[in-house]
């Protein structure tokens, strides 16, 4: 999936700012909604390549990773 990968570092950075915390966790709530399935079964498909690409995959994984930053560095 080279082009999540080339595409999703740039797309987090504005999103994180743009969005906040509180907003990552509401659109990741939506497309968990959306496709019935929690955000981190999700990680795992994309990781193992079961997922083929699209705009609102690009956008979720970028969402989730920026939102586990987040949360990482909250617990340090």
């Amino acid at each position: 999936m080279k082009t999540i990968s080339t595409t999703r570092k740039k797309w987090k950075q504005i999103t994180v700012k743009r969005v906040g915390l509180a907003g990552l966790k509401k659109e990741l709530d939506g497309f968990e909604k959306k496709y019935s399935m929690p955000t981190e079964t999700f990680l795992q498909k994309v990781y193992r390549g079961e997922l083929s690409e699209s705009n609102d995959f690009i956008d979720w994984l970028g969402l989730a990773e920026g939102y586990q930053r987040i949360m990482a560095q909250a617990k340090k």
